[in-house]
């Protein structure tokens, strides 16, 4: 039976802390779950796989999409310890959990936060975690690495109270290239590097598919939280219109107005700006690395579900061959990022058998 419910009062009557502590008491009582609550637990990524609510699922979105080893090691301890099958990578650069028990899901959040893992806000009303190029910083095409950009945004935004309660999700993306990276949808608000005729680097400020100024990255955050702060105070809640919605209805030309009395930047929704590039994709195969005497290597993944064998394999040959982290892409491939170039090859044939392949 289809129930209504209102999210706009979901979001009022309680707080984050409010949804641990009813998980908490579920988990502990066993009760049945209220439909209101089964709509907040997903806004932490806990979702019920069936009507009895006899199994759940655990998404967990990643900080930049990244795993390190100790994050691999606690996934795999999760595995074993609660008899799962599985661990899903998924698109969007996230990983997932599947039939879990509700009165589990409290402990495995302790052993995820022990190493920096969070499955919080992650279909929520709020800021999402922003969007960015797997190869920051290594890739040698590229303009300018935008990874520590990418973790300030992420720092100012994601579980920060005054962006939880928006009209709906705001999705930032932050690149190097200034096509972009490829996410596989055109985020709501991008800002993409370019060197501008006078040899400095600048940012395109991108509302959904268009340019409507140039910006410095000092003015990257500020410029961000006038815009989330804009759409929270402006977006049409009856409706639950997500940001393009919000652009097409507001128009523009009033979303710029608002903007340009809020910052100290040129804008201009008129100009021209045709990017003739695709978004930039992620760089599969074995490549160099700008750190000298490293590779970084993309693998196209068979198969987005790892069995703890899989896992295993890949944490061990991680180790074997000193490699100490890895990112999942948008279309939830595979980046290993610090691999010695001798070790290139050894690593790669290792890793066929959980799945992992050149394309």
């Amino acid at each position: 039976m289809s129930i209504n419910i209102n999210i706009e009062k979901l979001k009022k009557d309680i707080t984050s802390e409010d949804i641990l502590a009813s998980l908490f008491y579920y988990a502990v009582f066993g009760e049945k779950i209220s439909q209101n609550d089964l709509e907040r637990f997903k806004w932490h990524g806990i979702y019920a796989k069936d009507e009895k609510q006899t199994s759940f699922s655990l998404k967990i979105p990643l900080n930049l999409g990244e795993l390190n080893l100790e994050q691999l090691e606690s996934i795999l301890n999760i595995l074993e310890t609660f008899s799962l099958l599985k661990i899903s990578f998924k698109d969007g650069q996230k990983i997932e959990f599947d039939s879990l028990n509700l009165r589990d899901i409290p402990e495995i959040f302790n052993i995820l936060n022990k190493v920096g893992l969070s499955s919080f806000f992650e279909s929520s009303h709020s800021i999402k975690k922003v969007l960015t190029c797997p190869v920051n910083g290594l890739d040698t095409t590229q303009i300018f690495d935008v990874e520590d950009l990418a973790k300030k945004l992420n720092e100012s935004f994601v579980e920060n109270k005054n962006f939880f309660n928006l009209p709906n999700k705001l999705q930032f993306a932050i690149s190097g290239y200034r096509e972009g990276c490829d996410a596989g949808f055109t985020p709501d608000v991008s800002f993409n590097a370019f060197k501008n005729n006078k040899d400095k680097i600048v940012f395109d400020l991108k509302i959904l598919d268009k340019v409507i100024a140039q910006i410095s990255s000092s003015q990257i955050i500020k410029t961000a939280r006038v815009i989330a702060a804009v759409y929270r105070d402006f977006g049409n809640r009856e409706k639950n219109s997500n940001f393009k919605e919000f652009i097409k209805e507001f128009t523009l030309d009033s979303f710029c107005d608002i903007l340009s009395s809020n910052l100290d930047i040129k804008i201009d929704n008129n100009q021209e700006i045709k990017i003739l590039k695709e978004p930039k994709k992620p760089r599969m195969g074995i490549n160099k690395s700008s750190k000298d005497g490293y590779s970084f290597i993309g693998l196209k993944s068979i198969k987005k579900e790892f069995t703890k064998d899989d896992l295993k394999n890949i944490i061990e040959n991680m180790k074997k061959y000193s490699t100490t982290k890895l990112k999942i892409t948008h279309k939830s491939n595979i980046i290993i990022l610090d691999v010695p170039s001798e070790n290139s090859d050894s690593l790669v044939n290792s890793l066929k058998n959980s799945g992992l392949v050149l394309e």
